[in-house]
């Protein structure tokens, strides 16, 4: 563990500012940060490694580089976002394709549009299965169907 005792701005390399970092045990070397300030400061102490080129790599005492995604925290609670985004899925697809039917013509109550999200939620969440082939192919009688 080393304490930072100097950090000079040494130009920019591509995107990346470059800086002289130096530290209380007489080590030296150039780091490289996304903006025109690090994240460490001066008084900071820090672990560091330094490859044959000079270059260091510093990473703050008690801070752990184990990024977890956002969504990947609780399971729990990815259960009820997934489902209602499922849900919202379902509706915004029941309108389109409701709004389909009635650009040929037909007119379709929002009973309808919701007992149809219903189904295409249910169906997506593995809780109703598809129709069976006699299902999908009986006859049928709705006057308002444009095939």
């Amino acid at each position: 563990m080393a304490k930072i005792t100097s950090i000079t701005p040494t130009g920019q390399w591509n995107e990346f500012f470059k800086f002289e970092v130096r530290f209380d045990d007489g080590d030296f070397g150039t780091t490289f940060a996304k903006s025109t300030t690090p994240p460490y400061a001066v008084g900071d102490d820090v672990t560091y490694t330094k490859n044959e080129k000079g270059t260091i790599k510093i990473q703050k005492a008690g801070f752990q580089n184990n990024y977890t995604a956002p969504f990947a925290k609780s399971a729990a609670g990815n259960d009820d976002r997934g489902k209602s985004i499922i849900r919202q899925v379902a509706l915004k697809s029941a309108v389109e394709m409701s709004a389909a039917y009635v650009s040929q013509g037909a007119t379709i109550p929002v009973e309808k549009i919701f007992e149809l999200a219903d189904k295409f939620n249910a169906w997506m969440l593995n809780e109703q299965k598809g129709a069976s082939h006699e299902e999908h192919f009986a006859p049928r009688v709705e006057e308002s169907s444009p095939f």
